[in-house]
């Protein structure tokens, strides 16, 4: 004769609660959106930076770009002129805020507390509200800060309707003079970044640029070792990127920082790398030496991570005639002119990083009834600051060129 299922025991099912194979706190959360996190590799670890802050009307950093061009030769008794140049510019960035919530009601706090003998509690309530309170918050960061750029939300100090912080790409991008949708016809045309116009001349503001190389072939036998390579790329970026203080006087140079300096790419891109890495060599076949993985891809001892948002992210113009461009694509999207593959984002990460205000970083508010709602209760969660290049000149983009698919196959 066939059995009964146990559910249908009602005598053990009234008497028995369930066995859950984790205490009551450790709800495993499968709701991060993100793999990475690259905001926190910005301002955290062994190569991030974060400052805090905390008054002030707006953010500010002063910097220049050139010198007055005084020193000369001269033969002993010459008369001098005397001049005293005023090069010295500011960026500017404003205040912006988040802010996230944990809410509940009170029937179910009040019965999650239950104390008596029969009483099972399933989960901690309190502690996945705050599970998903601090998912959600990550998760959106670090969704923006590889968003598209938005000159009135980003850029103007009123910010539009929400006032949002900078993205990475606002000061990273592959428009004229890295201002973001130059033409204007993927949307609002940049003219200034923190403030400062990078296609003026007027006091040397055209280095507010980042550097570029580009890449124009995959990895082939013939072609793995040639200045057209990823390799070929990174090793003119680190060049363009690489600055050396004299041997005195090095207090009025800026630190290098280069232990602060890291390369994003997508998954897509860390791939293409580490199988270039790979190419041609036959280490792993040999015995003790059997993982062909490169779990931490690295050049010149700078790690080359990958970044989940960037996979999707929309960020590249859909015309290598940038002025042409209608729309902003990620980067297997469709271009005309062909410009399809994996970018690699060059950060010095002691010049672009976060700004937090020290009293609300993740700053938990106190608990609130609501008004027409005494069964509803709120804690608001705040986040103040914003993401600032203070120097790009030292951040670089390596792009595949113009009229090049390549890697193609990493995106089926």
């Amino acid at each position: 004769m066939s059995g009964t299922p146990l559910t249908l025991f009602n005598n053990f099912v009234e008497s028995t609660g369930p066995a859950y194979i984790k205490p009551p706190e450790e709800v495993i959360n499968d709701a991060q959106l993100h793999r990475t996190y690259s905001i926190a590799s910005l301002m955290a670890g062994d190569r991030g930076k974060k400052m805090m802050y905390d008054g002030g009307s707006e953010i500010r950093f002063a910097t220049f770009y050139e010198t007055g061009g005084r020193t000369r030769f001269h033969q002993p008794g010459a008369t001098q002129t005397w001049a005293q140049p005023n090069k010295v510019v500011h960026g500017r960035a404003a205040h912006r805020y988040a802010i996230s919530d944990m809410s509940w009601n009170l029937q179910a706090a009040e019965h999650n507390l239950g104390s008596t003998p029969d009483f099972q509690r399933y989960f901690n309530y309190k502690a996945q509200l705050e599970q998903m309170a601090y998912t959600d918050i990550w998760d959106f960061l670090e969704s923006h800060v590889w968003s598209e750029p938005d000159a009135t939300e980003m850029e103007t100090l009123s910010g539009g309707d929400q006032g949002k912080m900078y993205s990475i790409p606002a000061f990273i991008n592959e428009y004229t003079a890295g201002l973001f949708n130059t033409g204007g016809g993927a949307g609002t045309a940049w003219t200034t970044l923190h403030g400062i116009d990078p296609t003026s001349t007027d006091k040397g503001q055209n280095r507010f640029t980042h550097q570029t190389a580009v890449y124009s072939n995959s990895n082939t036998l013939a072609t793995q070792d040639s200045t057209s390579s990823i390799l070929g790329a990174f090793e003119k970026m680190w060049k363009k990127v690489h600055f050396e203080k004299p041997p005195s006087n090095g207090d009025a140079y800026s630190n290098p920082a280069y232990n602060n300096q890291q390369i994003f790419t997508s998954e897509q891109g860390q791939t293409a790398y580490a199988s270039t890495l790979r190419a041609f060599q036959d280490q792993f076949v040999i015995e003790g030496r059997q993982d062909a993985a490169y779990p931490d891809p690295a050049f010149n001892f700078i790690p080359v991570k990958y970044v989940s948002a960037l996979g999707t992210a929309t960020l590249y113009p859909n015309n290598t005639t940038v002025a042409s461009a209608t729309d902003n694509v990620a980067e297997n999207g469709t271009v005309t002119g062909t410009k399809v593959g994996p970018r690699f984002y060059w950060i010095n990460s002691n010049y672009l990083h976060p700004f937090f205000h020290k009293d609300y970083f993740f700053a938990r508010g106190g608990v609130r009834e609501h008004f027409n709602d005494p069964d509803t209760f709120v804690v608001p969660i705040r986040v103040w600051g914003n993401l600032m290049c203070t120097s790009r000149i030292r951040q670089g983009l390596v792009s595949p060129s113009n009229g090049k698919s390549l890697f193609a196959g990493l995106y089926s």
